[in-house]
């Protein structure tokens, strides 16, 4: 299997490898000493067949969803900060007059 994924891995990085058609495709990988299998998943591109030829599980994506970042909330809101001092100057008016 290490083979096949190496040669995968140089195909990919290869321009010259990527352009070859598929008879090409196919003596390079017979010299690479690729089964005969395999190498026709590769030629005829079933990348599902490869996977179980190769033993290879299936893909998977793993998500996590992070909450955004949230501004933490207040204990009181400010409509409620601004009734709650004018009440309170409103007293200290009443006290200082009954005084």
């Amino acid at each position: 299997m290490s083979n096949v994924v190496d040669l995968l891995e140089r195909m990919g990085q290869s321009s010259r490898l990527q352009s070859l058609t598929g008879e090409q495709l196919a003596q390079e990988l017979a010299q690479a000493g690729v089964a005969p299998a395999v190498q026709a998943a590769i030629v005829q591109q079933r990348p599902r067949q490869l996977e179980e030829l190769l033993g290879a599980s299936h893909n998977v994506c793993c998500l996590v969803h992070a909450p955004q970042d949230e501004e933490p909330e207040e204990d009181e809101p400010e409509d409620d900060k601004r009734v709650h001092s004018s009440a309170l100057a409103g007293a200290d008016n009443r006290v200082a007059r009954a005084s």
